[in-house]
């Protein structure tokens, strides 16, 4: 009797057990699939994003494609505007080779009522020596103005009034030249050099002329006025003038090293100083007039300088010794 109690008891537990078992392994699956659930969707997302990555990068691929073969389409056609040009380039070239040659026109001055002559003074000679003031007083008449100029830039400079005024007179005087002349222009201030290049020019050549010009252009006026430099060269570059024409404003304010021991108290005509008197520049202007020994008659365009009155008597002097002119000429001139 109890022996079957027992086998109905065992029973009963197996049976329990063996509902119980489903359940646990159906909870765990359920929790397999959640997760994987949750996988799934994070990888959707992240397939999501990188398509709307790769489309972006599609987009720019193309945009940059475009920029490319628009920047490949203005490069051919500058290519082609090139080939064009050169082609016009050429075709000009050789109708200029087939051309005749016509000689160049001589240069001309700027104002064409300009007389060959100015109150008597005119340009003639067989070997012309023309020696053009350069210094800082050569920028305006007034001393006030010259020092404001010295500290302007050199553009500044060559356009001031005066300067303009003397490039003017330079071209007048090449336009004036006889044909059958030779001439050296020599451009000075503390310094002294042959504008143009060394050697005689023709008169009749509009190139030297057009060298010369060009060598005014780019010269900026500044500096002391040498002039014994300017006699030294003449008579070492351009030995044998038998004309000289000078463009100067007054009196010289600076000589070569000899003059050292002939002045006393005018140690600033060699540069040692900042300052120099008039009496020293009457005693350095009178020296190299002095010993003018040429036969060529002597001619002086000066211009106005504020504070220099006794630089028209010495170069007038100079003039009438070597049977040359010494002209003031009206602010109007050239």
């Amino acid at each position: 009797m109890s022996c079957g109690l027992g086998a109905v008891i065992l029973i009963l537990m197996l049976a329990k057990y063996q509902s119980e078992q489903p359940d646990q392994q159906s909870s765990a699956l359920q929790a397999d699939i959640a997760i994987l659930e949750i996988q799934n969707q994070q990888s959707q997302q992240d397939v999501e994003t990188l398509q709307s990555q790769a489309a972006d990068q599609q987009a720019n691929l193309k945009k940059l494609n475009a920029q490319l073969l628009g920047m490949l389409a203005d490069i051919n056609a500058k290519k082609n505007a090139q080939r064009t040009l050169q082609a016009q380039v050429t075709q000009l070239q050789m109708q200029a080779d087939a051309a005749p040659q016509i000689p160049p026109t001589p240069v001309q001055a700027s104002n064409k009522n300009i007389e060959d002559y100015l109150i008597g003074l005119k340009v003639e000679g067989r070997k012309i020596a023309i020696l053009v003031d350069s210094s800082a007083s050569m920028m305006e008449e007034r001393l006030i103005d010259i020092i404001r100029y010295k500290i302007k830039p050199a553009q500044e400079r060559q356009q001031s009034p005066k300067w303009q005024r003397v490039l003017r007179m330079v071209e007048w005087v090449l336009e004036k030249l006889p044909a059958g002349s030779d001439y050296q222009v020599i451009r000075f201030a503390e310094k002294a050099v042959v504008a143009g290049g060394s050697g005689w020019k023709r008169g009749a050549d509009p190139k030297d002329a057009a060298l010369v010009l060009e060598d005014f252009e780019q010269a900026v006026p500044g500096g002391g006025t040498n002039l014994h430099a300017a006699v030294a060269l003449m008579r070492s570059a351009a030995s044998g003038f038998t004309n000289v024409y000078i463009i100067t404003d007054g009196l010289p304010t600076q000589g070569g090293a000899s003059f050292s021991s002939y002045f006393s108290g005018c140690a600033s005509i060699i540069g040692k100083a900042r300052n120099i008197s008039g009496k020293c520049r009457l005693k350095l202007l009178a020296n190299i007039v002095s010993s003018y020994n040429e036969a060529a008659p002597v001619n002086v365009v000066l211009l106005p300088l504020e504070g220099d009155p006794d630089a028209t008597g010495l170069f007038w002097q100079w003039a009438v010794a070597s049977n040359g002119l010494l002209i003031a000429p009206e602010s109007t001139w050239p």
